[in-house]
């Protein structure tokens, strides 16, 4: 088995990891270097958009930078970017004999989400890049990334999802992403209301002074205060990302970076990644992919969409819904019918990885008065109505994110 085989062969187990097994895999001066040049992107919601984000700036202002996210959308390289491409087959093999030898010596065997990051990271001591971003997987005080103890770390927001491993209450789950570094010299917080609730707690248990505390909503507003749309993630993730590479350029530990900071583009709409409300346009209608997959992305995404479109615009919207086994399909259901111009069509058994059986959403329907009809596939393929080719491939994902599903969004615009 070549060692891509050997990868590939990763997502579909989930493996033991030990966090001072894994720290073993770097020197201490590697892990000291990690810490410095790292900035690690924490969160129920919104990490993959606020670091693609910063990922960008960084990169216009001619820095050199490493970008790990999870999950991917067509292929695992999507995961590891390198100055904006995507790392190509032949690192990934040179590195992976590395970790193969590493779990050889060490008599463990290391998960997708673990090696991966491990390649990434490795990748980016090794060319001497300037920035490493990284998004957390689940969680963060025992989260693999939480190995490299980034200066700096962003939190988009909060809210009740891997309640099973993170805690049932939302400062219980703050709690656990926010421990992700011993070492933080700057923590910024993307959502109001989490600053506006935890505030003191998030400077208590970090041991902060208010001058490492910085707001990353609202960067347009001088004074840095919340009068902005609190409706629109897709602006709080972008105003995160622009206060994280204000913070990065202002920085002593990079060298020849001599960037004015307030030549830094505010422009960012066009900066989205693959499968987090991506419009696909035609004559007449909008297909939007979004990978929402608890109740916090769903609320989130229908505040985006109503935002983005005039309901006066729309004759209706099919919502095609597919849920994993451990999540709170109910909670996510109810706000979906909350929406009286959606109609929900459940994607048929094994449409993609960990789906929960639709018998069980089609049972809790019947418990209602709600209607929905049964989707395939394959008419996604043939229909003419608006619809999505999601490869159940491209959802299987990572030990990180093994329990994904992506809620499929496609609305039909009146022809005018």
């Amino acid at each position: 088995m070549d060692n891509l085989q050997y990868l590939y062969k990763k997502s579909l187990s989930r493996s033991n990891k030990n966090l001072e097994v894994i720290r073993k895999f770097f020197t201490t001066d590697q892990l000291q270097y990690l810490s410095y040049r790292s900035v690690s992107i924490i969160g129920t919601n919104g990490k993959t958009s606020t670091a693609t984000v910063l990922n960008e700036l960084l990169h216009a202002e001619g820095l050199k930078t490493c970008l790990f996210t999870s999950p991917h959308l067509v292929t695992l390289n999507e995961r590891i970017q390198i100055n904006k491409d995507l790392i190509n087959n032949t690192d990934l093999e040179k590195y992976l004999s590395k970790i193969i030898s590493f779990e050889k010596k060490h008599k463990i065997t290391l998960g997708y989400f673990e090696s991966l990051f491990l390649i990434a990271a490795s990748y980016f001591i090794d060319n001497e890049l300037d920035i490493f971003i990284v998004e957390a997987g689940i969680g963060g005080r025992l989260d693999t990334t939480s190995i490299i103890s980034s200066r700096i770390v962003c939190l988009t927001n909060v809210s009740l999802d891997h309640t099973e491993l993170l805690g049932n209450s939302i400062q219980e789950i703050l709690l656990e992403k926010i421990l992700i570094s011993q070492k933080i010299d700057t923590f910024i917080v993307g959502s109001p209301e989490i600053h506006q609730k935890y505030e003191n707690f998030i400077k208590d248990t970090l041991n902060i002074k208010n001058e490492q505390y910085i707001l990353g909503f609202g960067s347009k507003d001088k004074n840095n205060s919340t009068n902005t749309n609190l409706k629109n993630f897709v602006r709080t993730n972008q105003d995160t990302a622009i206060a994280a590479a204000k913070k990065i350029l202002q920085t002593n530990n990079l060298k020849n970076i001599q960037i004015p900071i307030d030549q830094i583009d505010n422009n960012l709409s066009y900066i989205k990644p693959s499968g987090r409300f991506q419009i696909l346009n035609g004559e007449h209608n909008i297909k939007i992919i979004d990978g929402a997959h608890n109740p916090g992305g769903i609320e989130a995404f229908f505040n985006l969409f109503e935002d983005t479109y005039s309901m006066e615009e729309i004759t209706k919207l099919n919502c095609y819904i597919g849920f994993n086994k451990n999540k709170d399909f109910k909670q996510m259901l109810d706000i979906i019918w909350s929406k009286k111009y959606v109609k929900i069509k459940v994607l048929e058994k094994d449409t993609f990885h960990n789906q929960l059986d639709p018998q069980n959403i089609e049972t809790y329907f019947g418990s209602s008065s709600k209607q929905f009809k049964k989707a395939t596939l394959q008419e996604f393929h043939i229909t003419n109505e608006p619809s999505i080719l999601l490869d159940r491939k491209s959802t299987r994902l990572n030990s990180s994110h093994d329990q994904i599903s992506y809620a499929v969004f496609c609305l039909k615009k009146k022809k005018k």
